[in-house]
Parts: C-alpha cells; structure tokens; sequence
C-alpha cells in the first residue's frame, strides 16, 4: 500500500469514500470502472481523489486495505466470543460472508475481483497473497484453540483444517459469482465443517459404536 492510501486509511473523513469505492469495484470489477464512475459514487472530484490516494490503483490498494481489517475484525470478535467457541467462531464468520456474497450476487472481493488485478498488478497480487495467508494463519490459530478443546477431528490437523477451509472459501466465492444460491454455499460450507469438526471423525463414531459402554465411562469419570 502506497503512503498517500495508508495516510488515507488513518483520515476519519475519507472512510465514506473508501466504502463507496469498495461497493463500487465490488459490484463492477476493477477493470470495468472508470474514474468517472470512482467520482460518481464517491462524491469526489479527480483533483481530491489524485490528492488524497494518488489514483485509482491506490484508492483501490486502499479499499483491499479496508476490507481486510474488517473482516479481521469480525473474526477476533467472534474468536473472542466466550459464549461460542473456536468452531463455533469459523462458522459464524464464514456464514457471514457468504450471505454478504449472495446478497451482492459476487465472489469475495480480495480472492476474486483483487485477484483479477493481480495477474498484471504485483502490488494487488501481493496483498492477495497476504490476505490469504493472514486469513489461513488465524484459521489455523482457531483450530488449535478447536483441537485443545476436543473440537477438532482428530485425524485433521489444525494446519490441514486451515488450508481445506481457505480451499472450501475460494471455491464458495467462484461458485457465488457465478449466481450459486446461499442455501447451496452454506450447504457446501456446512459439509466442509462437519469434516472439520469431530463428526467428521468417522473411525472414532465407528469405535464409539463398537464400544457403547465408552461414552458412559467418561461421564462417570467427568
């Protein structure tokens, strides 16, 4: 991210625009917005825009910039959730947008339009690659909370688990995209969950309905 759009980012009266910009490129893509458009939609005329971000290529580094502490945002929020729980904190967020998805009739906005960009843009490219690693990092640092507290299938490691969800993620905003309906994205990101959770350990359903009495044995030691 450029200084001018990090200087941007930290300006309380520049946010408006940034959102507006980012349901913007959202909605048409980057490529198919004009700088005509950026000033219709944000209120701002080129000289202010080029003054405050320096372009469009930046307002937009500055809009990924965004999305990006929202959504880690609304994830440390549902992580820190007492109430919930690790598993229960994947789901929430993960539902969360895939609703905001298919109510917007796109994919994700870093994984698919940003990732348009950076075939030919290494900045975009970049902060598509941090994004993800970012996204797969805290994954994975919910599945180890998961797997000390029994939630975790135990044949899936928390490093697996974080790699198939970003995995389950891109093929859930591809599909939303390309008009697949919230109840089909859930079902798919609900099954991918299942696998995840300790359900989807189906050797250690099988001994628990081998040995019937284990179940009872560890309540009476609880």
């Amino acid at each position: 991210m450029t200084p001018q759009a990090e200087i941007a980012l930290s300006d309380p009266t520049l946010i408006a625009p940034i959102n507006a910009a980012k349901e913007l490129f959202w909605r048409q893509g980057y490529d198919e917005t004009s700088i005509e458009d950026v000033v219709g939609a944000t209120g701002m005329n080129r000289y202010a825009l080029y003054n405050a971000f320096g372009g469009k290529l930046e307002l937009f580094l500055a809009v990924l910039e965004n999305y990006f502490v929202e959504r880690k945002n609304l994830f440390l929020t549902a992580l820190s959730d007492p109430q919930g729980g690790p598993m229960a904190a994947i789901r929430e967020v993960s539902e969360y947008c895939i609703i905001e998805m298919t109510d917007r009739g796109a994919g994700c906005l870093m994984c698919d339009v940003a990732a348009e960009v950076g075939r030919y843009d290494k900045a975009v490219s970049e902060r598509v690659l941090s994004y993800l690693e970012e996204i797969r990092s805290a994954d994975e640092m919910a599945l180890t909370q998961a797997e000390a507290c029994g939630e975790l299938n135990p044949a899936i490691s928390p490093k697996e688990g974080a790699a198939l969800l970003i995995a389950n993620m891109l093929g859930v905003g591809a599909l939303a995209r390309n008009g697949a309906g919230r109840r089909e994205l859930l079902t798919l990101f609900n099954s991918c969950l299942r696998l995840l959770g300790r359900q989807g350990d189906a050797q250690g359903l099988q001994r628990k309905r081998r040995n019937p009495q284990a179940r009872t044995v560890k309540q009476v030691s609880n």
